[in-house]
């Protein structure tokens, strides 16, 4: 089962794309820059409908660069900074009803756009992105809350280095494709709510998380891997949905007590990572790293 949903999406992605390939396109590009003012927080709202995107933090404390590479005739860009709210919105629509036809994972992609975010400002995140090639590195920013959600393509999102405060909310959702994320504990979240639609997932636990930390992983259709810290305390609820479709396989250091699994070093659960995972159709790995 490994990879063969995200197989069966791009294949169908690029089977649709094909008439297009043999056009030429014009090719439109930007570069802005916006400065947020340092001690207060900002929205920043990024809408996207199709195409390859990447998130990243930036070498300064306080601006944000916004570059994009778009197919002119293909989509409409619109990005707006009201100064007086600290709400920034980055759009980039598809100006006809194309999203299938038009994702393209090739250096020829028709839009591609890359978003440094500054490390010393508190954000509001909140992305959504229609169908695409997404790359979301947030380690070492000051997210407060962030909201993403993907209904087609290939996606990661990962924390490599520690959220500067801790996160009030995580919430992810993803319909369909591949999805890996990756060093979660390191958002330093307070609540967190995954949901995986169709095809194969990672969630990754690991990190500074913190203590009394509370996580939802939902899961429909597909393989997913679930990896918890060992050397965290850990309490978790296996079960409900589609539980009873799915193949489950548990890491040996998750013992059973009561309805619940906690590893060697949980001790209460104020001081824990409480954790409800409910499988869906398919295979569900938990592994203690």
């Amino acid at each position: 089962m490994k990879r063969a949903f995200s197989a069966m999406i791009v294949a169908w992605l690029i089977v649709l794309q094909m008439p297009l390939l043999a056009q030429t396109w014009e090719m439109e590009k930007s570069d802005e820059t916006f400065t947020a003012p340092q001690g207060k927080s900002i929205d920043i709202v990024i809408d996207i409908d199709v195409g390859e995107v990447v998130l990243e933090p930036a070498d300064s404390p306080n601006e944000i660069r916004v570059e994009m590479r778009y197919t002119e005739d293909e989509f409409k860009k619109d990005i707006r900074f009201d100064e007086r709210r600290n709400h920034l919105k980055i759009q980039l629509d598809s100006k006809k009803w194309k999203k299938w036809r038009s994702y393209n994972t090739n250096d020829d992609a028709q839009a591609k756009v890359i978003i440094s975010l500054p490390y010393d400002v508190e954000i509001f995140l909140t992305v959504k992105i229609s169908a695409g090639d997404i790359d979301l590195e947030l380690g070492g920013l000051t997210i407060k809350e962030f909201d993403f959600t993907n209904f087609a393509g290939e996606v990661r999102v990962a924390f490599s280095e520690p959220n500067k405060i801790v996160m009030d909310m995580l919430d992810i959702s993803v319909k369909v494709g591949e999805s890996n994320f990756i060093s979660l504990g390191n958002a330093r979240f307070k609540r967190a709510d995954i949901n995986s639609g169709i095809g194969e997932t990672e969630v990754d636990f690991s990190g500074k998380l913190v203590q009394g930390s509370r996580a939802k992983v939902d899961l429909d259709i597909g393989e997913v891997t679930v990896i918890l810290p060992e050397n965290f305390g850990v309490r978790a609820h296996i079960g409900g949905g589609l539980s009873f479709l799915s193949s489950k396989n548990i890491d040996y250091g998750l013992r059973k007590r009561g309805s619940a699994y906690i590893n060697d070093v949980y001790q209460s659960d104020e001081t824990a990572l409480l954790v409800k995972i409910t499988p869906g159709l398919g295979e569900l790995n938990v592994h203690m790293e």
